[in-house]
């Protein structure tokens, strides 16, 4: 009987700890925070690679390129932590975050892609855009998610 009691006051019931945000937020953050690390991740390589990129001639100045990669990633963690607190700011920041970082992301396509393999590769870059403009939007418009924040 001693015993029974013991191992029952370790027990964690499903309903001891509540989700605090609705599951979709918790995934969109995630994917928010992947979207980030790319970004960062951008950033470091491009800086890490700069006299080797250099020597190639490639299109884009590295400086740009790095700049934007590492406030893009900078911006997306803010809105992932926004989104992971449910903090309404989190939420604004996501949207701008993630739609912002998509449009600049075909801006320097359009003005800096000279490959055959930019051109190859714009249906699949278009079909991932509208996929995580569709995800972030859709989900934070969503009536139950919204009135949330």
């Amino acid at each position: 009987m001693k015993n029974e009691q013991w191992h029952s006051s370790f027990i964690v019931h499903p309903s001891s700890f509540p989700m605090r945000r609705p599951a979709g937020v918790t995934l969109l953050s995630a994917m928010v925070f992947v979207l980030s690390l790319l970004q960062l991740t951008r950033a470091v390589t491009l800086a890490l690679r700069r006299p080797v990129l250099t020597g190639l001639g490639v299109s884009i100045p590295l400086t740009y390129a790095v700049v934007s990669a590492a406030v893009w990633g900078a911006a997306l963690l803010a809105a992932c932590l926004g989104l992971w607190r449910m903090a309404r700011w989190g939420r604004w920041l996501a949207l701008a975050g993630v739609t912002g970082s998509q449009a600049q992301m075909w801006l320097d396509r359009a003005l800096f892609a000279r490959s055959d393999y930019s051109r190859l590769s714009t249906g699949f870059a278009l079909g991932a855009t509208i996929a995580v403009l569709a995800v972030t939007w859709g989900l934070l418009w969503w009536p139950s998610v919204r009135k949330r924040f």
